[in-house]
């Protein structure tokens, strides 16, 4: 795997220069596609990465990245489509397991990162956000390694069958 390239510019910065957003759709100009996987990765299924970056805009928040480059899920096929939700509500209640939730929210966008990726964040009755959406621009936690720690064991207890 080679090192982080740095991306510059993104979401509609780089949407004002249309030939640089279409490279950056491809697997050819995807970063994690470049990297070979994305970074700080704590689980791995068939079709997708979980991952848990050091800093986090809340506790236990978990992004799914599908290992194939998509940048919908109605891109993939009918199979790995089925395969890639089925293992992202699989990591859902493994993180839901670990950070016993009262709500968990997904959220999928691509604007600054054209690559299917879907963000859990599990809310708590005293998180930073309630009332309103979740937003990372605003709020940031240093994670344990005891809560990633529990968060890899949880995933790691992860079944599916091979996708055939």
């Amino acid at each position: 795997m080679s090192e982080p390239v740095d991306l510059g510019p993104t979401g509609g910065v780089v949407w004002a220069r249309p030939e640089e957003w279409a490279l950056r759709r491809t697997a050819a100009g995807c970063i994690i596609c470049i990297s070979g996987a994305p970074l700080n990765i704590i689980g791995e299924l068939p079709t997708c990465w979980a991952t848990a970056d050091p800093d986090a805009p809340l506790p236990h928040y978990v992004c799914v990245v599908a290992r194939d480059h998509v940048n919908e899920p109605y891109e993939m096929s009918p199979t790995r489509q089925a395969a890639f939700w089925t293992e992202a509500m699989l990591v859902a209640q493994a993180v839901a397991s670990v950070a016993q939730p009262i709500k968990m929210n997904y959220e999928i966008h691509g604007n600054t990162l054209p690559h299917l990726h879907l963000h859990l964040f599990p809310r708590s009755v005293d998180d930073p956000f309630v009332g309103g959406p979740v937003d990372p621009r605003l709020h940031s936690v240093r994670r344990t390694e005891a809560e990633l720690t529990a968060l890899r064991d949880a995933i790691a207890k992860i079944k599916v069958a091979p996708i055939s």
